[in-house]
């Protein structure tokens, strides 16, 4: 059978989503060509932000040609696979991962690599040569700022898969592939109404003691969102304003952390427009604000999340005036579980599979 191409990306709920995919004959730069930009006509002409792929060079190609604009990035997991296979150093792997994860200033990162090469004697290995060349696609260093949703590996791709090969299987003939294929998708649409159902009709229970500043959170972000944000809250609360800088525009708040010593972060705040920026670039990477914005926040006695930190893509109203519909037949008043037309079982037991969610730091009105 020939390679199956998913195109996938996180909806507002943080889940797993399916933008197109594609049967391919190969795998050459130009089959890769032709499916990108036939995915771009099926997008409206809209460009992804950001792409995570394997250290493919065909496919590298390509979406440097069709995608000048979209920040490509690595797979970390393939990164470390090769670095363990190919320079054989459980110590040097080690590091090699502090680099892609780790917190560096660019000249920071530029320095200690030198150094690394030098302790470890990999300055002719081709591999580690070629890695510096493409470190912009894979260090944290230097893809802090660019959107990414928090995603380092094309591990949500391979999780998709594995839901997939339940309604699909090699045996199947193209008609059949097609036929399960839809009902594949027709489950993943249900598991995105169930999460916007969960995220409208849950209540907090807010245990931070930021108590209005998480309750303005819980109504404006999604359930899954909220939930990724609250731990923030909660280490906000150890960050300190050490000092302050006024400008006629705006105000630099300078912040540490308890227990982190050394280390010191800028907030900028406009009060015209309620706009927090932190040297971190968090906001600007996941879309979530950072500790140290909470920090701000906190000192500056906020009760509500400014607009300029509630991303549309992470919002509750993101699809507008919500109608809850039925995965299955399509129809209001019911989910895929009550609804007339839904025979099979299958899905019940993927829903099994699936939910293993705690659903204790939420009650369902």
């Amino acid at each position: 059978m020939s390679p199956l191409v998913l195109f996938s990306g996180v909806n507002h709920h943080n889940q797993t989503t399916v933008f197109a995919s594609a049967f391919v004959a190969d795998e050459t730069e130009e089959t890769y060509v032709w499916l990108l930009e036939q995915f771009l006509v099926a997008m409206g002409g809209k460009t992804p932000v950001s792409v995570i792929t394997e250290d493919n060079v065909p496919m590298r190609s390509a979406i440097r040609r069709i995608f000048p604009n979209a920040y490509h990035r690595l797979c970390a997991f393939h990164l470390l696979r090769n670095a363990k296979a190919i320079v054989k150093n459980e110590r040097f792997t080690a590091e090699f991962k502090k680099f892609m994860f780790d917190d560096y200033e660019v000249g920071e990162f530029e320095l200690r690599w030198d150094e690394m090469v030098q302790e470890f004697g990999v300055q002719d290995n081709s591999w580690v040569r070629e890695m510096w060349e493409k470190r912009k696609m894979w260090a944290t260093a230097h893809i802090r700022g660019f959107f990414f949703a928090e995603n380092r590996t094309t591990s949500r791709c391979k999780g998709l898969r594995s839901v997939l090969v339940k309604f699909v299987d090699s045996h199947n003939d193209l008609t059949e592939f097609l036929q399960y294929y839809m009902k594949f998708l027709d489950y993943m649409r249900h598991k995105e109404l169930e999460a916007d159902f969960k995220s409208w009709n849950g209540e907090p229970v807010c245990i931070t003691p930021l108590k209005k500043l998480e309750k303005s959170a819980s109504k404006v972000f999604t359930r899954e969102i909220y939930l990724l944000f609250r731990p923030v809250l909660m280490e906000g609360c150890s960050v300190s304003v050490v000092d302050c800088q006024e400008t006629t525009m705006f105000s630099i708040y300078v912040v540490q952390k308890y227990l982190v010593i050394g280390k010191e972060w800028r907030v900028s705040f406009f009060p015209s427009t309620s706009e927090l920026k932190c040297s971190c670039l968090k906001m600007e990477s996941l879309g979530i604000p950072c500790d140290h914005i909470v920090g701000v926040m906190k000192y500056l006695h906020m009760t509500e999340m400014p607009k300029s930190l509630v991303l549309d893509r992470w919002a509750k109203n993101t699809k507008g005036s919500l109608v809850t519909l039925c995965g299955v037949c399509k129809a209001a008043g019911h989910c895929l579980r009550s609804c007339p037309a839904q025979m099979n079982k299958d899905n019940m037991a993927l829903d099994n599979d699936d939910d293993d969610e705690d659903d204790d730091d939420y009650r369902f009105l």
